[in-house]
């Protein structure tokens, strides 16, 4: 019976561990709406720095097989800049009349990256193979070619596995390694790192919150530090995404 026994209980551990082995998919259903607020810090040291916060809302158009087609919009805009020595700021909820002369100037060009729409190409292992914006600004141009997905590796992940990936922008090619430190109530945790060469030198780490059901980077802290001490450049991007 003790026998019996310490073989069910063997057997029910061996079962909780076979459960960690989880396979990283956007799951996106057609109507599936998220809300994406992200936190984009620039630290310059002694030449300034610049903090845009920013909420996107995107939305599943088609999903047909490995392909999912979405359509996003950038529904506010809250800037900060500090720039020798001095401070300017816009918030995009208001009214032009409110705003000092910097601001006015600002909301020019952030105006039509709010009235812009982003269409993306995405497989269900987060890799982005088209994108496109209507209309097209020099400042959504630029907006979308610094944004970086996360592909998913093919096979399933558990506690110390790890993946790799890379991207190439404007001169620079990024590495980042995703380690899963843990498994648990529905998330993969992953801590990453990796480095930046070519025209930059950097070190990029951070971590990622992935829900499983539906594959959503339910948040996504990466710090990319670029340049040689004494004449460095912090990057730090925070993301949340929510489903509506």
């Amino acid at each position: 019976m003790k026998k019996l026994l310490f073989l069910f209980v063997f057997l029910s551990g061996l079962n909780v561990v076979a459960q960690k082995s989880v396979l990283l998919r956007a799951n996106y259903a057609k109507g599936d709406v998220f809300v994406v607020q992200q936190d984009i810090s620039q630290d310059m040291g002694v030449q300034g720095g610049l903090d845009i916060k920013m909420s996107m809302e995107m939305k599943v158009n088609e999903v047909i097989g490995d392909t999912i087609k979405t359509e996003s919009q950038i529904k506010k805009i809250n800037m900060n800049m500090l720039q020798a020595g001095q401070v300017m700021s816009f918030d995009s909820t208001m009214k032009e009349e409110n705003l000092d002369q910097m601001g006015k100037m600002m909301k020019q060009q952030i105006d039509p990256m709010l009235k812009a729409t982003i269409y993306s190409t995405l497989t269900k292992k987060g890799e982005v193979t088209n994108i496109k914006v209507e209309p097209m600004t020099p400042a959504m141009s630029q907006f979308v070619n610094q944004k970086q997905s996360i592909k998913y590796p093919e096979e399933k992940v558990s506690v110390g596995s790890t993946w790799s990936d890379e991207n190439d922008m404007q001169g620079a090619a990024t590495k980042m390694i995703f380690t899963v430190s843990k498994i648990e109530n529905g998330k993969v945790y992953v801590n990453v790192s990796g480095n930046v060469t070519g025209a930059v030198q950097g070190v990029v780490k951070g971590n990622l919150e992935i829900d499983i059901a539906t594959g959503v980077q339910d948040v996504a802290n990466i710090e990319v530090a670029m340049g040689e001490e004494g004449a460095q450049t912090v990057v730090k991007t925070k993301s949340s995404t929510t489903k509506l």
